[in-house]
């Protein structure tokens, strides 16, 4: 079966605690997973993901709460702070989640049952604020308005693609699906809107990115860029940077700003325990 990032990746060990919650499910307006088990990890491994199924099942492998929270509820780092009783756990322990929703949610009702989760097991407690911070906005870079050779815009029916892929008998990666990948010094993109795209170049840039266009049609868009060398190593010759390859390669360009940004604070976290 075909695995959709919850969030563009954006995206889970220990045998002592293991918190398994069947559960019914919840009204229509806070929706939950039938049942969920969380698992601390302590493999000590870098490396985490996070996946969702058409079925309804979500697979988190070695991830912070942070980590959680931003694909939860769509955040860019820039986006989340913590408050100032928000335990030091959240970015350093690492967690193992299994779900299993009823029926075939949408991945918006996917993200709502994970907020949920995190609410309900986690006892996470948010709130907003607004901060003026340097970041980036995403603009066009030609007067003309052409976009570059790996921006066009998308032929896909995004809602048509995800009702076909849930048909019974579906030979999985056969359909093609809206949503996107990321990898190091990569990002692809299909039928997505640019302010979706925009969120995705923030860990790269390193500022919160915005999208400034004024497009708003969804695009397809393969961006290639060399990414900054690991410690002792040395900078490739002929390297493209973020923000050549940005330019060169969609069209665009990222355009430093002060933008009051809304920002996402973690108040406080506990974490579960067997139940």
């Amino acid at each position: 079966m075909r695995m959709l990032h919850l969030g563009i990746a954006i995206v889970l060990f220990s045998a002592s605690v293991t918190a398994q919650a069947p559960s019914t499910p919840g009204p229509p307006d806070r929706p939950t997973f039938e049942v969920a088990t969380i698992k601390p990890n302590k493999s000590g491994d870098a490396r985490s993901r996070t996946d969702a199924a058409p079925n309804g099942r979500v697979m988190a492998t070695n991830v912070p709460l942070n980590d959680l929270v931003r694909t939860a509820f769509l955040l860019q780092p820039q986006e989340m702070v913590m408050g100032e009783r928000a335990p030091a756990w959240i970015t350093t322990d690492r967690w193992d989640i299994e779900a299993k929703a009823a029926g075939e949610p949408s991945p918006q009702q996917m993200r709502a049952m994970l907020r949920n989760l995190l609410i309900d097991r986690f006892k996470l407690v948010t709130r907003r604020d607004v901060r003026t911070t340097s970041a980036y906005a995403l603009v066009l870079a030609r007067n003309d308005r052409q976009l570059g050779p790996q921006l066009r815009r998308s032929t896909l029916d995004c809602e048509a693609q995800v009702a076909a892929a849930r048909v019974p008998g579906t030979t999985p990666g056969t359909i093609q699906q809206c949503g996107g990948r990321s990898g190091r010094g990569t990002i692809t993109t299909w039928g997505v809107p640019l302010s979706d795209f925009a969120k995705s170049l923030s860990p790269a840039a390193g500022r919160y990115v915005f999208d400034a266009t004024g497009l708003t049609d969804r695009f397809d868009a393969n961006l290639k860029w060399t990414p900054d060398p690991e410690p002792g190593a040395a900078a490739p010759p002929d390297g493209v940077s973020l923000f050549t390859a940005i330019q060169e390669q969609l069209g665009l360009r990222l355009d430093p700003r002060q933008a009051p940004v809304d920002v996402f604070v973690i108040e406080s976290a506990e974490q579960p325990t067997e139940n």
